[in-house]
């Protein structure tokens, strides 16, 4: 009796078997429900700025309820407003151990000058929903099976810059020679991403037909921040403030290469 070709043939079969009976133990996780993904209940991103890139790290939790680990596993995010995609990264690579709950806080860049101008105003100066789309991707068995998954998840994002205030000073006006000096007080709030970085602040002053006067203030930002901007209307319009008007008040704020324009009525008593 020939035993050689079919014990070949039994070791081909058995080892079919095991690569088998290893991809069902890999799929099973996935079919079952027991590779999972969130994010733990009231932990927030950390954040930092530094040189235009916003840097954030998301506490994870990957249950991964298979038999196998799961390696060469990147995570990726977009992070959207109303359903368009502001900007996109990816973590370096992980692994995320079999049987037990996995803790991951992987860290994101993101090229704040890489973002479009309106996308990053809104993350500069409003407060909005942000929309984090997160996903997982890994392979185990030999790279034989890819594991993906990944959820969605919707946040209140705090603006760089809250609360604007603009308010006439008291006095409202000095006379410096032959123009005017109308004088304006501003407050605002910085986030703490912000604090000990430059900011320019540039001042129009108009009425229904011209542009009258015009000034320009820069500060370093602190958490709160507040102070009186100088807007010089030279001599030629001066004349057109003797009496009450409505004017408006244009102010241009630029941080980190963005800029913001904002009107503000502002109501002028005249020239007593």
């Amino acid at each position: 009796m020939h035993w050689g070709p079919l014990a070949l043939r039994l070791s081909a079969v058995a080892v079919n078997l095991f690569v088998v009976a290893i991809l069902i133990l890999s799929l099973l996780p996935l079919a079952t429900g027991d590779l999972q993904v969130r994010a733990p209940e009231g932990e927030k991103a950390a954040t930092s700025f530094e040189d235009g890139v916003l840097t954030m790290s998301i506490p994870l939790e990957i249950f991964n309820g298979g038999y196998f680990d799961i390696d060469d596993v990147r995570v990726f995010i977009k992070l959207g407003q109303d359903g368009i995609v502001l900007t996109e990264a990816a973590t370096d690579v992980m692994s995320i151990q079999a049987g037990k709950l996995n803790r991951l806080d992987p860290a994101f860049s993101f090229d704040l000058s890489k973002i479009d101008k309106e996308g990053l105003e809104a993350m500069v100066f409003e407060r909005t929903q942000m929309e984090f789309d997160i996903g997982v991707e890994g392979s185990y068995t030999l790279g034989l099976v890819n594991a993906d998954i990944g959820f969605q998840r919707t946040m209140e994002w705090e603006p760089l810059i809250d609360d604007l205030a603009f308010a006439a000073s008291d006095p409202p006006y000095v006379i410096n020679g032959t123009s005017i000096d109308i004088l304006v007080r501003y407050s605002f709030d910085a986030s703490s991403l912000l604090r000990d970085r430059p900011v320019g602040m540039a001042f129009t002053l108009g009425n229904d037909t011209a542009m009258i006067g015009d000034g320009h203030i820069s500060m370093v930002l602190q958490d709160h921040n507040e102070g009186v901007a100088r807007i010089t209307v030279p001599q030629e319009a001066a004349a057109s403030l003797i009496g009450p008007q409505d004017l408006t008040l244009g102010i241009d704020i630029s941080v980190l290469g963005v800029e913001a324009h904002l009107d503000r009525d502002y109501h002028w008593e005249g020239v007593i």
